[in-house]
């Protein structure tokens, strides 16, 4: 359910629960005094620091500094909002939180999600199943022995085979009451092009689960056995699924990740699961997509710091330097883990050994050290191709939120390059006040922060550029748009690919809005949305620059908590603007009978009645 809860019964549920059994569950704890203490969940210490005080309800750490009440450590141990704690601590103590009823489009779209949940556990527990015990799935049995992986790493992920047959899924699925559109709507079955029917979409494939952080499957990805492509298939983004704000692993490895302070990523998911068994349990996969600025937001709620661990080949560099401009911009220092030519995380492991491995883990070096090293390497000894090479370098380390990293890369460039170290720092200056400079006007005429792209920029007027620019840029801060709360939240949502086209128009698309502003906006947005999100550098630059200004703005609102709980933001939103609807047709049929009544149409002011009713 997804209502709202009351302040009284957040009261109760904080004083029903107690602090100490909570986090017992979690780290060992030992009474010393009036407090009781242990090893910090969220660092890797020896001696103990982590402090639980049972008459106050409060933990600290005098290690890491983390701290708070009983819901903070919830929300930090299990990555979970705000509501979803109150909930899962209620729950335990048996508390109902007579939570706010939903409307019945609500209450249809929160029993579609389940349903979609409840096909997925379904669909894994097949998988599983003809994986371990069908005669058919004796061949990835072998492939599996192969691998080095035997029946417990199997049932530790629910790893599972797709049988070579076009509709044992689906069969399964209709045998277990579930529906063909709810398994089409998670592409685990597709329509014939010819004919009436369906047929599965995963056959002879190895399956991996992919689970959300509460431990739910919300997708799939199938291996083949042999050398064929595509080697993997994956599930299609649906209401519970967004590939990008999902990493292949996390849901086992988050708490490891929490003590260890860093995380390995990885692309293949033979690769985390190599990593995982091998002892290094901190270490997750991107599922089929690139690095996203979702997927460093949650990590950064885990870690210190992310060890890259990508292909070795020229499109790995690439995946790898682009992850480290992603982690740069969220404040997460970047570490790569470099592998001869040719190995993966798997094969390095099986050939070399752990020991071998953890040496390299241990020399692993900054992204920003290799960034440096192959730029320049690329550039060979031309002068131009050399300075042109430094100012990409230069132009990177500029954008370190620390100072002093700065200024040691920068000495390190002038060390490797030959480039006199004061006209590194001259360069590094200029950009510096150029980013500053452009990031004072984008804040001035747009009243919004850069989120990756960079935003065309109105030109001053041709005559008098100082003044008349400034001027014009205060007109345009006047010209803000008309909307609601509901509506400009559900804008920035859908901006910021944090909801899908899919789910905007299933949720009602333009019919959302009702301000002629939000509308607009709306339309654009839908115009430049695909599949895959929206595209944003295809859509700034067909803007002008007033409605850059406010879809810059829409961007700003987000914070990084809409991360935290997309799916509750979205219905709220859905539920004031159903509200809002329902009022404006009251008003309207109001008026309707004031004026049915005034020319005497009893017939159709029964019917405005009767409609009146039903909306109350």
């Amino acid at each position: 359910m997804t209502g709202q809860i009351s302040e009284s019964k957040i009261a109760e549920v904080r004083e029903r629960s107690d602090i100490v059994e909570l986090i017992s569950q979690y780290v060992s704890l030992k009474r010393s005094g009036a407090n009781h203490m242990g090893l910090c969940p969220f660092h890797s210490e020896k001696s103990p620091s982590f402090s639980v005080n049972a008459a106050r309800q409060f933990f600290h750490c005098f290690g890491c500094g983390v701290g708070g009440d009983i819901f903070s450590f919830l929300m930090k141990i299990e990555g979970l909002a705000f509501p979803d704690a109150v909930r899962r601590l209620a729950a335990q103590h048996g508390i109902d939180l007579e939570e706010r009823v939903l409307s019945p489009e609500d209450e249809a779209r929160q029993q579609q999600r389940e349903r979609f949940y409840r096909v997925n556990e379904i669909a894994a527990d097949y998988f599983h199943q003809q994986l371990m015990e069908h005669p058919a799935g004796e061949e990835a049995r072998r492939y599996m022995k192969t691998r080095g992986y035997g029946r417990k790493a199997a049932a530790e992920y629910q790893i599972g085979f797709a049988l070579d047959s076009w509709d044992g899924l689906r069969l399964h699925l209709e045998a277990q009451g579930q529906t063909v559109a709810d398994a089409q709507a998670l592409g685990l079955i597709r329509p014939r092009k010819q004919g009436d029917g369906h047929y599965d979409l995963f056959r002879k494939r190895l399956m991996f689960p992919v689970y959300d952080l509460s431990g739910r499957v919300v997708a799939f990805a199938g291996r083949v056995l042999d050398d064929s492509k595509p080697k993997y298939i994956n599930s299609p983004e649906s209401p519970i699924y967004h590939k990008g704000r999902v990493l292949f692993g996390l849901y086992q490895a988050r708490q490891a990740m929490r003590q260890s302070g860093e995380v390995l990523v990885v692309e293949g998911y033979f690769d985390q699961l190599a990593l995982y068994r091998s002892g290094f349990p901190q270490v997750v996969a991107t599922c089929g997509t690139a690095l996203t600025t979702e997927h460093a937001r949650l990590l950064k709620r885990y870690v210190q710091r992310v060890i890259l661990l990508f292909d070795q080949d020229a499109a790995g560099k690439q995946a790898t330097f682009k992850a480290m401009t992603v982690l740069q911009e969220e404040g997460v220092p970047a570490a790569v883990i470099e592998l001869p030519a040719g190995d993966d995380p798997d094969s390095f492991l099986q050939s070399q050994g752990v020991e071998a491995f953890r040496r390299r883990l241990e020399k692993a070096r900054s992204v920003m050290d290799l960034f440096i090293d192959d730029t320049l390497s690329e550039a060979g000894e031309g002068i131009e191709q050399k300075a042109r090479a430094a100012e990409r370098i230069v132009a990177q380390i500029t954008g370190l939120s620390s100072e002093l990293e700065q200024d040691l890369y920068l000495k390190e460039l002038a060390r490797r390059s030959g480039i006199d170290l004061e006209r590194l720092k001259q360069l590094n200056q200029k950009v510096a006040a150029q980013g500053a400079q452009l990031q004072q006007k984008r804040t001035r005429i747009f009243a919004g922060q850069s989120d990756g792209y960079e935003y065309p920029l109105p030109e001053p007027p041709p005559d008098e550029p100082g003044r008349e620019y400034t001027v014009a840029a205060e007109k345009k801060r006047e010209q803000t748009p008309v909307w609601s709360r509901a509506e400009e939240l559900l804008l920035c949502l859908f901006l910021k690919n944090y909801i899908s086209r899919k789910e905007i128009v299933t949720a009602g698309g333009l019919e959302l809005f009702y301000h002629s502003d939000a509308v607009k906006y709306g339309q654009l947005l839908l115009d430049h949305a695909t599949d895959e999100g929206i595209d944003h550098k295809t859509l700034y630059e067909k803007l002008d620059p007033d409605e850059a200004r406010i879809l810059m703005g829409l961007s700003a609102l987000d914070q990084g908590q809409f991360g935290e709980s997309v799916n509750d933001f979205f219905t709220g939103c859905l539920q004031a603007l159903q509200r809002e609807q329902k009022k404006r047709r009251r008003d309207e049929l109001h008026e309707k009978i004031r004026r049915c009544e005034q020319a005497g149409d009893s017939e159709q002011m029964e019917k405005l009645l009767k409609e009146f009713k039903n909306l109350k």
